[in-house]
């Protein structure tokens, strides 16, 4: 298994030193920096040991994916540049869960909105898949988003996309927070990549609880030995990261 650390890149420096595999940052921030800015983290990413090996919140909020507000080609230039940029940087795998853009509106039904989800994964996959990246979708909890809130209905939607560049991802903060069986895991099975953080807080795995256990054997089980980023809240980032990565390593190896 490999370890990340969702950070931003002003963090790398911290990332490297706690030993961590690779960072992964937001591809809407990754995006937004000016090419100046962009060139120098390029320039001092290459200097050191760690990529950008996974990115997350894949759509800036003000992005529209689905109903009357979607504007195609300005999500085909973003992810263009989006892309390019996370491809530099060593970028193979971008989360899908952006949770507002993805929203169904009111004014659709769940039916024309999901019919209408499934059309734009394939084609944010295939405008993916041209920069070598494959998508994962993310599973998120209700209070974040109105549809794909568990990892059943992910692989359903995954299975509706089809393509091989469509990944799914498994989180375990969003699995307590919608109650869902850790052995979801082993009937899905084929995962691209995780998250791990804790229910209460969305704190760090600072310690072997039940729930960071059954989670890392609910993986074992299913036979997935990729990437997991520690994606939560802390207060002491540099102490909590480098506790809960020992956590990690002594239970998943």
């Amino acid at each position: 298994m490999k370890y990340g650390l969702c950070a931003s890149l002003e963090h790398l420096e911290l990332v490297e030193r706690l030993g961590f595999d690779y960072i992964e940052c937001a591809a809407s921030s990754i995006a937004a920096y000016s090419d100046g800015e962009f060139e120098k983290i390029l320039t001092r990413l290459k200097a050191g040991p760690l990529r950008v090996e996974r990115v997350n919140v894949l759509f800036p909020r003000n992005i529209n994916l689905i109903g009357a507000a979607t504007d195609q080609k300005i999500i085909d230039d973003y992810l263009e540049k989006a892309f390019a940029r996370v491809k530099l940087l060593g970028g193979t795998l971008a989360v899908f869960g952006s949770g507002k853009s993805r929203s169904i509106p009111q004014t659709c039904t769940f039916r024309e909105g999901y019919a209408e989800l499934i059309g734009m994964t394939k084609r944010i996959a295939g405008i993916a898949a041209g920069y070598g990246i494959t998508i994962a979708i993310e599973p998120l909890n209700r209070e974040e988003t109105n549809c794909i809130n568990s990892l059943t209905e992910g692989a359903m939607l995954q299975a509706a996309v089809a393509p091989d560049t469509v990944g799914l991802l498994a989180d375990l903060y969003h699995m307590l927070r919608e109650h869902e069986p850790m052995d979801t895991i082993t009937a899905v099975k084929d995962l691209s990549h995780t998250h791990i953080a804790l229910l209460e807080g969305r704190g760090y795995p600072l310690a072997k609880t039940r729930e960071v256990e059954d989670f890392l054997t609910a993986l074992k089980n299913a036979g997935y030995a990729g990437t997991m980023s520690i994606e939560g809240t802390t207060a002491d980032m540099e102490h909590d990261a480098a506790q809960a990565l020992s956590v990690l390593r002594s239970l998943g190896g």
